[in-house]
């Protein structure tokens, strides 16, 4: 072989076998092998590729594992007495509901996908027939220490996958608090977590997976499909002894959540309570006939107004659910379906007599 044809061979060479250098073109400049600007281009294309989400999450409409879009969420009551404050684990819920129980005080119903990580949570308290409504609308595994009869009653005829902490069965669920217990009362020191939780569905084989015939309770959007208005800080009174309030903040583009004259705390995390989305649901309840403690019913399954809050603007709004296990179907005011933005909600449950006050900043009034 002559020296010249030697010296080619040689460069030839070392393009096949090192990186391509600035003037060694990898095998040219092919689709597969696009040259210095192609492969700045492809590998801003993977980054992209990288940055998009696997999966989107039911109840919020963010980003979420893959194994967990199709997960059954967790609703778990959690007691909001003033006495059995604070709480603990509610400030990762996708979804909270507050609603009435008896003697004017509230109960939250909160909504995990991602639970498992999420040490301490509570306390826990007893169920109600209208949370297992709102549970079976999101076909999700109903959490609870107790009930009413009127709860244990439609438990049974719903067939409805849930635990009962009272039950033995369930005992290694949950424990006391010792000192919740001293500081708090024994009713106010029930704690879960979610690692026991999910022991407990796999023990049980319980279906884990989200039922086909299940629909979304939102439209997520990139904007919301109606006429709003300035809502920068709403005042919302359950009743007498509970009142709560949200205030916008324009920083974070959250609603901070208070009752009680002071900031709702997730003493988890040390933080108050914010959520991107607001809603206040207008329905209907009533003291049951003949329950000595005043227990209450409440018309979930019928329809009614609302208001839907985020981003500092407050928009009108119609809910209709259709039945026990269907999800609430949110409207415009023109009967559209309602369009939201992506993030957590919290949904507050108030009697159409609520004297709901929604202000806007004194310089925009």
């Amino acid at each position: 072989m002559k020296p010249a044809t030697r010296i080619l061979a040689f460069i030839l060479m070392l393009c096949i076998v090192m990186p391509p250098l600035s003037g060694c073109k990898n095998r040219g400049n092919t689709p597969d092998n696009p040259g210095e600007s192609g492969v700045e281009e492809q590998e801003n294309n993977q980054v992209e590729e990288e940055k998009k989400p696997e999966a989107i999450s039911r109840l919020t409409g963010l980003p979420i594992d893959k194994e967990l879009a199709n997960r059954r969420p967790v609703a778990i009551m959690i007691n909001n007495l003033k006495k059995a404050l604070p709480q603990y684990g509610i400030a990762n819920a996708g979804i909270i509901f507050e609603a009435l129980a008896e003697g004017g005080i509230t109960r939250l119903l909160a909504v995990f996908e991602d639970f498992e990580k999420i040490e301490k949570i509570g306390t826990i308290r007893s169920a109600r027939p209208y949370y297992l409504d709102l549970a079976q609308g999101i076909d999700a595994i109903y959490i609870h220490l107790g009930g009413s009869p009127a709860a244990y009653s439609e438990i049974s005829k719903r067939k409805m996958d849930s635990f009962d902490y009272i039950s033995g069965a369930n005992s290694g669920m949950y424990w006391r608090d010792k000192e919740r217990i001293r500081q708090n009362g024994y009713e106010h020191s029930a704690f879960t977590s979610g690692d026991r939780i999910m022991k407990r569905i796999r023990d049980v084989k319980m279906r884990t997976e989200v039922s086909d015939s299940y629909k979304n309770i939102f439209s997520f959007g990139d904007s919301v499909n109606a006429e709003g208005r300035v809502a920068s800080q709403i005042t919302v009174p359950f009743s007498s002894y509970k009142t709560g309030f949200y205030k916008y903040d324009k920083d974070t583009e959250v609603y901070l959540i208070s009752q009680y004259g002071t900031a709702h705390m997730d003493a988890r995390i040390g933080m108050q309570l914010a959520f991107k989305n607001v809603f206040i649901l207008y329905i209907n309840s009533y003291v049951l006939k003949g329950d000595k403690e005043g227990r209450l019913g409440m018309d979930i399954v019928g329809s009614g107004n609302g208001v839907y809050l985020t981003r500092g603007m407050a928009y009108d709004i119609k809910w209709k659910k259709s039945a026990h296990d269907a999800p609430f179907k949110l409207e415009t005011p023109d009967g559209n379906a309602l369009t939201i933005l992506p993030g957590d909600s919290y949904i507050a449950i108030v009697p159409p007599s609520a004297a709901v006050k929604i202000e806007a900043p004194e310089s925009e009034e």
